[in-house]
Parts: structure tokens; sequence; C-alpha cells
């Protein structure tokens, strides 16, 4: 446990660097979203593809783009019928439904990369393979009908799903696996440098956006209670039904208890949805996330 505890060090170390640089006045919320932006569209994809490009493939990865899928339908039917009984504005119906069909593995990302190393990004690349499409596609469409002002087209929704770096790195990583395509050295240790700065931008960048409005606690705290039951209950389902050991058990249960995703107050910004409470829910979710990881990682 010792030795669990010191390599998940940085990150805990991060998330309160960030949250004492915001308190301070050194950071501003803006420069936690220019971090988001950094590591997903540089750190991100270098390290998924330094990850794919070297780790061997095989056939027991596809449970996890299975998983994705099955954490987003079963977000959307729990939270669905929640914001049918709750009664919510049509904005914040959508900031539930979309935060819940999200599952946040950027957040468990420094976790895994801390303990399992290239094994452990392998998976979570495997994951986001469908996450990220679903999340830039059916999710996204969620939060775009709810906008009380605009309906955007199909195209808004195909240019974004095209011009995500994660997905590109995916695709390069899994050819030049699969085509057996040498590295060269300097081109992989360069990028294992820009993808081994995740670790700790991710957490500085939680810990910088991290702030919860006390008017919309009772309303987060629904968001979150249906995201940790539709994310169990698909995670204890997967393990027991394949009978997931050791580090794929470990990640399942991340994944299952990961919180919302950062797309929600990103989709409700762009959307005119709720932004406050999706802020407020991803702040009280990142907390509890935190928390829980911790758990897991450490038992």
């Amino acid at each position: 446990m010792a030795d669990t505890l010191l390599k998940i060090l940085p990150v805990l170390l991060g998330f309160v660097g960030g949250f004492l640089l915001r308190r301070f006045g050194v950071a501003e919320h803006r420069d936690g979203d220019f971090l988001f932006r950094l590591v997903f569209s540089v750190c991100l994809p270098a390290l998924i593809f330094t990850s794919l490009s070297t780790v061997r493939i095989t056939a027991a990865l596809a449970v996890y783009p299975l998983s994705s899928a099955l954490f987003t339908v079963a977000g959307f039917v729990i939270a669905t019928l929640v914001a049918r009984r709750a009664r919510w504005s049509p904005t914040q119906s959508a900031v539930l439904v979309t935060g819940c069909m999200i599952a946040n593995s950027g957040f468990e990302l420094p976790f895994v990369q801390a303990i399992y190393g290239a094994e452990g990004v392998v998976r979570i690349a495997a994951f986001d393979a469908v996450n990220t499409a679903l999340t830039f596609s059916w999710v996204y469409l969620m939060a775009a009908r709810a906008n009380p002002h605009r309906r955007p087209g199909s195209r808004a929704l195909l240019t974004r799903l095209l011009y995500s770096p994660a997905l590109w790195a995916i695709a390069l990583g899994v050819a030049v696996n699969l085509l057996g395509v040498p590295v060269p050295a300097p081109v992989h240790d360069a990028l294992a440098v820009f993808g081994s700065a995740t670790a700790i931008i991710i957490p500085l960048a939680v810990g910088i956006l991290f702030r919860p409005a006390s008017a919309q606690l009772g309303r987060a705290a629904v968001i979150i209670g249906v995201r940790l039951a539709a994310g169990l209950l698909v995670a204890i389902g997967l393990i027991l039904l394949f009978d997931l050991q050791g580090l794929d058990r470990t990640i399942m249960l991340l994944l299952g208890i990961a919180p919302i995703g950062f797309s929600t107050v990103t989709f409700a910004s762009l959307e005119n949805l709720d932004e406050r409470l999706a802020v407020t829910a991803l702040s009280l979710s990142l907390c509890v996330g935190l928390v829980l990881s911790m758990v897991v990682t450490l038992l």
C-alpha cells in the first residue's frame, strides 16, 4: 500500500497545487481550461501513441471499448428516468443526462499511468477509442438539442470528431503496432516526454477548476449519484461476466467510479445550458472521485 501511495502522490500534490494556485490568485478559471486543452491536444495524444505503438495489443482489450458503450447507454437510460421525475428545467436536465453519459477516463489516467505504466495507458486508450466518439457525437447531440437558442447541424458534430487528436493518436498507434513499423528512438523519446507530463497537468487543471457553488449542491449530488450508480452497475457486471482480475479489475472499477466528464462543462458553455450547475457538479464529482480512486488504488 505504501508503494502505491508513493506512486499516486504526484497526482494528489498536483490537485492540491492547482487548488492553491487558484485560491491565492496565481491562476484563474481560464488557466485550467487552457491546461485541459493543452493536455488533450498535445500531451494525451503523445502518451496514447507511445503506449499503443509499443505495447502488445490483445483480444482482452476488447472489453474496454465495450465497457465505454455500456457506460454511455446506462448513464443515458438512468439519467433520463431521473430527469423525468425530478422535473428540472430543460437546461438542467441536459446537464444531468450529458454528465452521466460521460465516463471521465482522463481523470483516472494519472492513477492508472502511475501504477501500471504503458500497460494501463493502453487500456485507457482502448476505452477512449469509443468514449471519445460517443462524447462528440451522441452526448454532444443531447446537449445541442437542449440549447434554447440554436440547433447545430451534423457537420459541426462530424468536424469535432474528425479533428480529435486523441482519435488520431489511437489510429496511428494501432496502425504502427499492427504493421510492425519501428518508431525511431529520438521520436519515441521526445513523445514520451510530452506524454509523461499528462500525469501532473491533469491534476493541476482539476485543482484550478475546483470551485463548487453551494446553491447547486443538491442537484449536483443527484448527478453524481446517478453517474456512480450507472458506472458501478456496468463495471461490476463486466468484472463478474468476464472474470476480470489484477489490473483489469482495478482499471474497470476506476472507470466505474470516474467523475462526470470535463466535456460536461464545455458542452454546457457551448450550448447555453446551466453552466453553473455543470461546474458545481464537476467540482463535487472530482472531489468524490479523488477519494474513491484513492481507495480503489490503495485497496
